[in-house]
């Protein structure tokens, strides 16, 4: 049996974790201490090792970023990305600005002073062979052989080295590295003569290279992602559960709240989904009645409830998909509302009604990421007296909005006065 063949039985062969590994994307991933900082309590029980919460956060990111792999065909990394004007934008422009003149200053001064440059240059050889693939073990001793960073100093400090030399280096073995949409990326590296600028736009591009590469490894890698995941995911989990159990946390403490709160409802006959628990059902039956009852909690979902450990990796599915129901059931209750009061002319007219419901949802983007339910529903309240108003001008009869124009804003706008789904005509439509 040929290498090739071998090699690739064991790349099959692969544990999920290893390949997660060689993909090697934690350079790509920013340093998110907000992870760390969520895994621990506010009053510890006992003394946290620093090695455990390293450990415990690493298996956190892997688990988030397998899932996310296997079950978001369309995911991909890229680099980060700043909010225009604000603080994290000023602060890493002024910092990378401030590099850059530096080194400037060092290669423009009389001595030119070295030693950042050398330290770049060794920055830059490392990126250009993390993108060197495992199996190109020649292209990597050429890139050690051509780029000693001993001798690189020792040249500098002899005045025998041009950085233009190292430039153009980078350049020719990065336009044989690169995907081809780099291309013109590397193009315009072989324009740029000052050799600070040109350093600046190489690790510029080196950058995208590595997201290139990370998501390249992602695509190949996600049939056999898919294959293990389940495992994987089942092990890993396990493995986060039991550090944080080391460290004096409930791992699951929102999850038993979330199920407690579907048995009370059950128990109180005030369910989401219309189940029941009778003196007839087995304890089996039971249990799933309970975990479906808990899966409708996830629908009408209140954000002041920790969201279950298990189901965390979907928060923001789980999360889309409870903006939709409840945009659904507010556009339902705001036409039955206006059904009510204005009785059969919006059912006499369907074209009305569907332009309404077309305009609602438009004024309902903004809801709940931008604005409070309570201010939408004073733009939509407006929006439905002046629609329903031409449009009945034109049959007319707009004269039943013109005397209801009052009792509509105010019933509209009652929607919000409390929870959205403490609204009568909501839990009627919940039933159904």
């Amino acid at each position: 049996m040929s290498d090739k063949t071998n090699d690739k039985k064991q790349e099959d062969n692969q544990p999920l974790g290893a390949v997660l590994g060689w993909i090697n994307l934690s350079s790509t991933l920013p340093n998110n201490q907000d992870n760390i900082d969520q895994t621990i309590s506010a009053s510890p029980t006992r003394f946290i090792d620093y090695n455990q919460l390293i450990e415990a956060n690493r298996n956190a990111q892997n688990l988030q970023l397998a899932h996310e792999i296997v079950f978001n065909k369309d995911f991909q990394l890229k680099l980060p990305e700043y909010e225009k004007g604000s603080i994290g934008e000023k602060v890493h422009d002024t910092m990378h600005t401030a590099f850059w003149d530096i080194l400037k200053e060092d290669l423009s001064a009389d001595p030119p002073r070295y030693e950042h440059i050398v330290k770049l240059i060794g920055e830059a050889k490392d990126d250009l062979k993390n993108l060197v693939l495992p199996h190109q073990i020649t292209l990597k001793n050429q890139i050690d052989e051509s780029i000693d960073l001993d001798t690189l100093k020792r040249r500098f400090e002899a005045k025998s080295a041009d950085p233009h030399e190292y430039t153009k280096y980078f350049i020719d073995t990065m336009a044989n590295l690169c995907a081809q949409c780099r291309d013109e990326n590397i193009e315009k590296l072989r324009t740029i003569q000052d050799p600070t600028e040109c350093f600046r736009n190489i690790m510029e591009v080196l950058s995208l290279m590595k997201i290139d590469m990370a998501n390249f490894n992602i695509r190949q890698y996600r049939p056999l992602l898919q294959q293990q995941a389940i495992d994987y995911e089942k092990t890993t989990f396990k493995k986060l559960m039991e550090s944080q159990r080391e460290m004096g946390i409930d791992p699951l403490a929102s999850t038993y709240k979330w199920l407690e709160r579907a048995y009370n409802r059950l128990k109180t006959n005030n369910t989401i989904g219309w189940y029941q628990i009778t003196t007839n059902t087995n304890q089996s039956e039971s249990s799933i009645i309970i975990l479906n009852e808990a899966y409708c909690e996830l629908l009408l979902w209140n954000p002041k409830n920790s969201f279950p450990e298990t189901l965390e990796l979907d928060e923001i599915r789980y999360n889309q998909v409870h903006i939709s129901t409840m945009r659904l059931l507010i556009i339902s209750t705001i036409m039955i509302v206006l059904s009510h009061i204005t009785g059969s002319i919006l059912r006499d007219y369907q074209s009305i009604k569907n332009l309404l419901k077309s305009q609602i949802i438009i004024l309902l983007d903004d809801f709940p990421e931008k604005k409070k339910l309570k201010d939408v529903l004073i733009s939509i309240s407006e929006q439905v007296i002046k629609t329903t108003h031409d449009e009945l001008i034109k049959y007319d009869k707009a004269n039943i909005i013109i005397n209801n124009e009052i009792n509509i804003k105010d019933s509209i706008k009652a929607i919000g006065e409390h929870h959205v789904i403490e609204h009568a005509v909501f839990k009627l439509l919940c039933k159904y």
